[in-house]
């Protein structure tokens, strides 16, 4: 059966926070950023929440790819709800707001995975014959600015905003979607990380916001689930399980790490994704992101990234292609597939 990858589509906030603005706000610089992180800049969403901008993906994904069929599955990959509002799905108001009223519905928490594994979820649901399910829409949308604590040197860096969506359809004519794989390792902390590794942690913490009148990004002082992150572990497992699935997602294939034109990996940190590569044996080809104008927008920086390779001509019809990520709880998972523009 042939069930392909279409798109991406994305949608990034037009607000900019640089390194200098950050300078401003918590105890750093742009040097020590850019040195431990290779980010320059992220954007944050001001107006708009995870749904929102998961919608605008989706329309942009649509004005470039056409539909031949119906939609009928929509699964939204996020880390935390609009409002932290669990029900009604995301993927509902995805729905209404394309106009879709008869469809399969459901959200997806997988860490910054999410969509890599949304993407298996829609390939195995069109492989069901008792789904009777052709086409499948899949979104990643964070708003990980609500969630970040501007008072932690260590993770406020590293965070932005931002959606992109994939279609997943059957297609008998073309090879498409190869192969996935998936895993996790359960991260369950230690006495000093309680809640994890990577988890949210309900604290007293500094939110930011847009002052208007000074034209400058401020913070105040509020009680929430802000992310917390023990860099070091996280660096330990993403350094490794990023390049076993891109090897694994080739396991009983027809082809090699020498075969594959690109990987787009989860933005998450330079030094994450450099650490990884050199453990490529054979490999040939370009890894792209664009992490370094974008931050970690989890589950949407893949899309994020891809949609710019496509549009930069960096991947063309027909490359070999992998999506890689990796996410909190811990999970981790890889897509290989034929591009198809």
């Amino acid at each position: 059966m042939g069930i392909v990858l279409l798109g991406p589509g994305a949608h990034t906030p037009d607000k900019v926070i640089t390194n200098l603005h950050l300078e401003q706000i918590v105890d750093t610089s742009d040097e020590w950023i850019k040195t431990m992180t290779g980010i320059s800049q992220r954007r944050i969403s001001l107006d708009k929440n995870p749904k929102d901008m998961g919608l605008l993906a989706a329309q942009n994904l649509l004005k470039t790819t056409e539909l031949t069929q119906p939609i009928d599955e929509v699964i939204f990959a996020t880390n935390r709800h609009s409002d932290e509002q669990e029900f009604p799905v995301h993927a509902g108001y995805v729905a209404a707001g394309l106009g879709i009223k008869k469809v399969i519905i459901h959200d997806k928490s997988a860490g910054c995975t999410g969509l890599v594994d949304a993407i298996q979820e829609a390939y195995n649901s069109i492989n069901n014959p008792n789904r009777r399910v052709n086409q499948v829409l899949v979104i990643g949308s964070e708003r990980l600015t609500d969630m970040t604590d501007y008072s932690d040197r260590n993770t406020c860096v590293l965070f932005g905003d931002g959606a992109g969506a994939y279609l997943v359809r059957r297609d008998e004519t073309q090879e498409g979607i190869i192969n996935s794989v998936l895993g996790g390792e359960p991260d369950t902390g230690d006495k000093k990380w309680l809640h994890g590794h990577l988890a949210l942690e309900y604290k007293e913490g500094k939110k930011l916001v847009w002052s208007s009148s000074s034209e400058k990004f401020k913070t105040y002082r509020h009680t929430q689930n802000y992310l917390v992150m023990n860099g070091k572990e996280v660096y330990r497992f993403a350094t490794r399980v990023m390049r076993d699935a891109v090897n694994d997602v080739l396991q009983g294939t027809n082809y090699s790490l020498g075969d594959v034109d690109r990987i787009i990996p989860h933005g998450a940190n330079i030094r994450i994704i450099e650490a990884a590569e050199k453990g490529l044996k054979g490999f040939k080809g370009e890894i792209y992101t664009n992490l370094d104008r974008y931050g970690n927008t989890s589950t949407a920086s893949v899309p994020i990234a891809a949609e710019e390779a496509i549009r930069l001509g960096i991947i063309k019809d027909g490359m070999l292609v992998i999506n890689v990520a990796f996410g909190a709880g811990f999970t981790y998972g890889a897509n290989l597939y034929r591009a198809i523009l």
